[in-house]
């Protein structure tokens, strides 16, 4: 997909008739916008005549003191939605005379992002993602947003805003439910020898958990901590169960350090051999050891999203015996490329099941993730996997992983 934005040439009609009341009324007006967005939330979606594709996403900011610049960080731009080099395309404009800032896109309808502002951001480098980072501590939640988190990743942490356009698929199984049965989730810390390191283990295990039940499936997940923290993995698995769409697992929810040591944590997933290892020698036997857990590679599933899920697959080729399952969101395969898609094309067809799936919004990306993807699937299905492969709308987001880590376990496992 190629989107390329003319976001400055567009204007919301909502935007454009308060200019209109503005010149009437400019007081009364900007208190009446206000007095709207308090109520209605931000940010704005706005349907385009005749279009049923694309609607328009407004973002406002209000600012009462004189500033040199407002920028939205939207997770759109930074997945090259709206291919640029130059941060000045994320500028909002003001209204003359005003408090009201303003940015309008062209959007595809169904998308869900997240994005923040920043104000008196210098303007170099030019890259967005480059100051992002680099002059995080600026970064401004939107007060008029309630949907917001921290998101800490290699070791700078900042506020992310979430935002879904009216169109956006369900995603029946995120979030805390009441008046169901919760599992229990613990907080472990497995020490390695293979690789002379410690990291968080955080293990759910289902309501009416007991090791004299039948063993229970089998899920292990990488960047299982910032997976439970922003997609809230432990409440899906209490929603999947409750409502006998999956049957009751125990969770091993594996840290890799993605929020305070990004390079470490690229260098295990690569894929690395020795983190195989310490996966299949020295976690692997604890979690055995201590819980109630199958033993039949079918009802056992590896996960992760971005290198987690290139390193499901990988785990899963080395040790089909242990994992029948990989559920793989936004798997960067781009990295491994033809030589990973190769491997599977010349070896014997394993008893493996497969859940691919990758952002729309990926598609424009320079790293090739999103054809990396539709090639390994193709692969996978010329050498007769079975396998579900979907394009989901959204870019590498969390807060688009919620739905797919519910969508691949009811593929993988479910009832």
């Amino acid at each position: 997909m190629s989107n390329k934005s003319n976001s400055s040439k567009i204007i919301s009609p909502k935007i454009s008739r308060l200019q209109d009341e503005i010149k009437v009324n400019k007081k009364e007006a900007v208190s009446k916008f206000w007095k709207e967005i308090e109520g209605i939330g931000t940010p704005i979606f706005e349907d385009i005549e005749g279009d049923n594709k694309y609607n328009l996403i407004t973002f406002v900011f209000r600012e009462d003191e004189e500033v040199d610049n407002i920028v939205c960080h939207i997770g759109l731009y930074l997945q090259n939605m709206f291919v640029t080099e130059d941060i000045k395309e994320c500028l909002l404009e003001r209204i003359k005379d005003t408090n009201i800032y303003f940015k309008s896109y062209k959007l595809l309808k169904g998308i869900r992002a997240t994005y923040n502002f920043s104000k008196n951001t210098p303007l170099e480098p030019k890259n967005p993602t480059e100051n992002l980072f680099k002059y995080a501590d600026s970064i401004i939640p939107d007060p008029f947003n309630s949907k917001k988190y921290f998101y800490k990743i290699n070791g700078i942490s900042f506020p992310l805003n979430e935002t879904e356009s009216p169109e956006a698929p369900p995603q029946p199984w995120y979030g805390k439910r009441a008046n169901i049965d919760y599992g229990k989730v613990e907080e472990f810390t497995s020490y390695s020898e293979v690789l002379n390191n410690k990291r968080k283990i955080l293990v759910y295990t289902p309501p009416n958990y007991s090791k004299k039940h039948s063993s229970f499936h089998f899920v292990l997940l990488f960047d299982g901590i910032i997976s439970e923290e922003v997609a809230k993995v432990s409440s899906t698995l209490d929603n999947l169960i409750a409502d006998d769409k999956m049957p009751p697992v125990v969770a091993i929810m594996v840290e890799n350090f993605l929020s305070t040591n990004l390079a470490l944590r690229n260098s295990e997933l690569a894929p690395n051999p020795k983190f195989v290892e310490y996966i299949i020698k020295e976690l692997l036997p604890w979690v055995r050891e201590n819980f109630n857990v199958t033993t039949n590679p079918s009802h056992s599933v590896i996960a992760g999203a971005s290198a987690g899920g290139v390193m499901s697959a990988f785990i899963a080729f080395k040790h089909p015996e242990i994992f029948g399952n990989v559920l793989s969101i936004s798997g960067s395969y781009w990295k491994e490329g033809e030589e990973f898609a190769h491997q599977f094309s010349q070896s014997e067809r394993l008893s493996l099941k497969f859940y691919l799936d990758v952002g729309v919004l990926e598609e424009a990306s320079p790293s090739g993730i999103f054809i990396s993807n539709r090639h390994f699937c193709t692969v996978l299905q010329e050498k007769g996997y079975p396998v579900y492969y979907t394009e989901f709308l959204g870019g590498h987001d969390f807060i688009c992983f919620r739905g797919s880590i519910a969508d691949g376990l009811l593929y993988l496992i479910g009832k």
